[in-house]
């Protein structure tokens, strides 16, 4: 018998904002990876959208998606890097992961490998790309509460800077034995 699929998201919620933060900040809704749940080769694919409801002049906006410790997600292991790019009112930053458990354990033991894409709505290309192979960190452990967070952070601090976390996504395959 093998293990099923499955799909976690969040609800969004007009509140899960970062405003006025030069400082990479967290949003508060994450989506859960409980302690012990992974298994070298499952495979993990997710999406997720950040709107700018509300921008000043022309500070930029800079996303980053990780999967890392509930305590402080920022410490784990970054999947994807978005970069700074100057956003209007409404515009919308859409970011896409995968990746796959590469080995299971704590700290500097749990290792993943994938590739993370992300851009702003009607671009023409992708923003930036982001390619990672066997990437660890000492924050980062399977036998601990797990999740995949998203970060802001604007380029100048001003009460009209306002993102806001729309959507995010991560579909979990279990890992099956080749043939």
């Amino acid at each position: 018998m093998s293990l099923g699929i499955q799909h976690k998201y969040i609800v969004a919620s007009a509140t899960d904002t970062v405003t006025n933060s030069t400082t990479e900040t967290a949003f508060a809704k994450t989506v859960s990876l409980p302690a012990q749940s992974l298994r070298a080769g499952d495979f993990i694919q997710g999406f997720g959208c950040v709107k700018a409801t509300s921008t000043n002049s022309t500070d930029t906006l800079t996303v980053k998606v990780y999967v890392g410790p509930s305590a402080d997600p920022k410490t784990g292991i970054l999947v994807c890097d978005q970069t700074a790019i100057d956003v209007a009112d409404n515009d919308v930053i859409g970011f896409d992961f995968k990746l796959c458990v590469d080995a299971i354990g704590a700290g500097s033991t749990f290792k993943v490998s994938g590739v993370g894409l992300s851009w702003k709505h009607g671009a023409t290309a992708v923003s930036k790309t982001l390619a990672i192979a066997g990437a660890t960190d000492a924050q980062a452990s399977s036998f601990g509460d797990l999740v995949v967070a998203v970060t802001a952070t604007w380029s100048a601090a001003s009460a009209s800077d306002i993102a806001r976390l729309d959507a995010l996504h991560a579909a979990a395959f279990p890992a099956l034995p080749s043939v």
